[in-house]
């Protein structure tokens, strides 16, 4: 059984949003290769679902995507 309020909020699962998701580094798709963030609800305080955040290597190939968007554009 999981501590997350995740399915409090249906409206969540319209966004395709899930339980644990992975998200802060989009690059034609949602990536992340570091530690999972839990998100909390500021209201009660309770976990509501996870992230995985970027490592620095994330960082690094987001900036090199953006440098070749950049020229393209």
């Amino acid at each position: 059984m999981s501590d997350l309020t995740f399915n409090d909020f249906p409206f969540l699962k319209e966004l395709g949003l899930a339980e644990d998701n992975l998200g802060v580094y989009y690059d034609g798709k949602w990536t992340g290769n570091g530690a999972m963030q839990t998100c909390m609800n500021p209201t009660t305080g309770k976990p509501i679902a996870r992230v995985r955040m970027g490592s620095i290597a994330d960082y690094k190939e987001c900036i090199k995507a953006s440098k070749a968007e950049k020229e393209r554009w």
